[in-house]
């Protein structure tokens, strides 16, 4: 298009605009029709997208001034440009990284899980079927500069993957030899088998992901085969650990016994953890090589878990690597609480020296993870090698090291722990506020998505029924009419070479409009391109709200 043909195009919609209201033609019929105006990211021109058809006129408005169907040749300025939203410049820079604790060793999320031939989930590396997600939005678009891209209103593309990949864990359910239902929990499906080694034996537990009937809500199953509570009153020692919350404890709601698994089976129920899978699985099995800034969250999470439950006068353990969940952003969560309390592993339970027991597994912990590394073993003459922190580890971690292992003194207790962490206190504090940042600048961009959607459900409610009920020209007609045009001028644009118009910025930047009902004028067309109507948005969302209105009115026939 010209430059003079577009300066032409813009006095018109000038002179249009200050000149009335509304603007309305009339086509070979005598009838009065409006047109969606086209405003997109660059001048483009609304063609019909199905044949020309002879609307219904317009009720109850009175135009002021007349235009010929030579305004169908108007073009318009670039479209509403959103204004640019501040992004921290630190939580690009922890994009860039690849995580959201900058200072942990990220771990590779789980991509794909498949169940395998012993009931269990396996979990690979390969990708999960891809039509799954939504694709991602285009960076650029070819608008001009100042516009921002479409994807700057969907929120970080990682994190989105994340949570759509928990969601998909959390829906999917594999093949299994399962009962159909168990007490009041359906949909079951097996994830992780551990052995708990809370007693002189160790203990199987198996694992099942599964729905409540009663909320929806999906649990973990926590089901020990073969073995009932100590006493007919143990299953009430869960009660005193519905009340223990932290955010590295996965919740504990209840226990019961079973025979829907053909044995007596004991089963606890946890809160579920998507994606994530043991310590052992993921670090030990694996041998995996973590950072000396991740085994320091790792402790501090763990510490802040039993700093909760002890402060409840109880202890867990049975803590260890099996019992302990590492999810793909690292936070770490206590899996197995209360199993020891309902099976009465340990007898007459001295709660001092159990506490104790706890802290002194965090040490078993890091050893077993240090021991996937041949660095950190030293020799010593007549005896098995010994699992010691590295040289690349610094003399504080050492220290810790040591501490945790009864190699400083015979007692241990968390205020120490904390004097030995230092700062690093403040580097998971703020590690942990840097997510939480992270998730609010992300969850600010989705803010609008609802308020959007009711929008679009209303339109979609009005335009083009054909109900038999009701005047089959009711959606074609007066105020309705006039929601159809600007349906087609924000979603069925297309440009001069006839091809369709997909811009998101667009879509939002419209509907926000609409839905504040912005004085700004939007100038629409049929779609034979014989007339056109200059509208505010305003008047707009006046007849969307009347004409919803009048749909659900319960004494409309």
């Amino acid at each position: 298009m010209s430059s003079s043909s577009t300066g032409q195009c813009h006095s018109t919609a000038a002179a249009a605009h200050s000149a009335s209201e509304s603007l309305i033609t009339a086509d070979n019929s005598g009838n009065k029709a409006q047109s969606p105006a086209l405003r997109a990211q660059t001048p483009v021109k609304l063609r019909a997208s199905s044949p020309a058809f002879k609307p219904s006129p317009i009720k109850n408005r009175k135009p002021s001034s007349v235009a010929s169907a030579s305004t169908s040749q108007l073009r318009l300025a670039p479209a509403f440009t959103p204004r640019q939203q501040s992004r921290p410049r630190q939580l690009d820079e922890q994009r860039a990284e690849g995580g959201t604790k900058g200072h942990a060793q990220v771990l590779p999320v789980f991509e794909s899980m498949s169940v395998g031939s012993d009931g269990c989930v396996e979990r690979s590396t390969g990708p999960v079927n891809e039509e799954f997600f939504m694709k991602t939005l285009p960076a650029h678009t070819g608008q001009p500069p100042y516009m921002l891209p479409a994807n700057h209103f969907a929120i970080d593309e990682q994190l989105r993957r994340v949570l759509v990949r928990e969601t998909h864990a959390m829906s999917s359910v594999g093949e299994s030899a399962l009962p159909a239902q168990v007490h009041s929990y359906h949909s079951l499906s097996p994830q992780e088998t551990v052995d708990v080694f809370g007693a002189s034996f160790p203990i199987r537990q198996h694992q099942i992901k599964a729905q409540s009937i009663a909320d929806g809500r999906c649990y973990s199953l926590h089901r020990i085969t073969g073995t009932q509570p100590a006493s007919k009153s143990a299953l009430g020692a869960i009660d005193k650990w519905k009340a223990v919350q932290s955010p590295s404890i996965a919740q504990v709601y209840e226990a019961f016994t079973t025979r829907a698994f053909g044995d007596n089976s004991l089963v606890i129920v946890h809160e579920l953890k998507p994606l994530a899978a043991s310590l052992k699985s993921q670090l030990v099995d694996a041998r995996a090589q973590v950072s000396e800034a991740f085994l320091w969250s790792l402790v501090l999470q763990l510490i802040s878990a039993l700093r909760t439950v002890h402060s409840a006068g109880l202890a867990v353990q049975t803590l260890s690597v099996s019992t302990i969940l590492l999810s793909p952003t690292n936070r770490v969560y206590l899996n197995s609480c209360g199993l020891a309390d309902v099976l009465a592993l340990h007898g007459s339970l001295n709660m001092d020296a159990a506490q104790q027991g706890d802290l002194q597994a965090v040490g078993h912990v890091l050893s077993a993870i240090l021991g996937t590394n041949a660095e950190n073993y030293i020799a010593v003459q007549g005896q098995a090698p010994v699992v010691v922190p590295g040289a690349g580890f610094s003399p504080d971690f050492k220290e810790l090291f040591g501490y945790l292992n009864h190699r400083l003194t015979p007692v241990v207790a968390i205020d120490d722990i904390l004097r030995l962490a230092g700062s690093r206190v403040f580097v998971e504090l703020d590690a942990a506020r840097r997510e939480s940042d992270l998730l609010c600048d992300n969850l600010r961009l989705e803010l609008s998505n609802g308020r959007l959607v009711r929008l679009l459900c209303k339109m979609n409610f009005i335009t083009e029924r054909a109900d038999s009920v009701m005047d089959p020209e009711w959606a074609e007609t007066g105020d309705r009419y006039l929601i159809k045009l600007f349906r087609d001028y924000v979603f069925h644009l297309v440009n001069e070479a006839g091809k369709p118009v997909a811009s998101m910025a667009h879509v939002v930047g419209n509907l926000n409009k609409l839905d504040a009902g912005s004085p700004e004028k939007v100038m629409l067309m049929s779609r034979d391109e014989k007339s056109c109507l200059v509208v505010s948005y305003e008047e707009v969302k006046r007849c969307v709200e009347e004409a919803y209105q009048e749909l659900v009115a319960p004494t409309r026939r």
